[in-house]
């Protein structure tokens, strides 16, 4: 279980990242799939009704363990990009996470991984 500080801390970088121009949503997945803090962007709706988001959050946490696979021979993942039509999907793992951005198709992805790293570096569980 986690500690409403340890929440408090996760909601505080996502607001960070969410300042950030393009970005549309900011979530922390557990590795069961729940969103744990994050949301949308004020004024931002999801293209996806709540019950899809949900889905889409386990699926995207499914993939991720499942590439972990392959960590041996090709090494640990750094992030994951998807470009779809209508937006830019990024998940970026942290030791006890997964960081998924929602943002407009058109950004730049790895400035955000950076913004995002940064943001996120004051929480314990975090790469280096």
């Amino acid at each position: 279980m986690m500690s409403s500080t340890e929440i408090e801390k996760l909601e505080q970088s996502c607001k960070k990242i969410l300042e950030l121009p393009k970005i549309r949503f900011v979530g922390v997945l557990n590795k069961m799939g729940n969103k744990i803090a994050g949301g949308f962007k004020k004024g931002v709706t999801s293209f996806l009704p709540d019950t899809e988001n949900r889905r889409m959050y386990v699926q995207l946490m499914l993939e991720y363990m499942m590439r972990k696979d392959f960590d041996e021979g090709l090494g640990t993942i750094d992030y994951i990009v998807s470009r779809r039509t209508n937006v830019t999907m990024i998940s970026i793992p942290t030791k006890k996470y997964l960081v998924l951005i929602s943002a407009e198709r058109d950004i730049n992805a790895q400035d955000v991984i950076r913004q995002v790293n940064s943001a996120f570096t004051t929480l314990p569980d975090i790469k280096p």
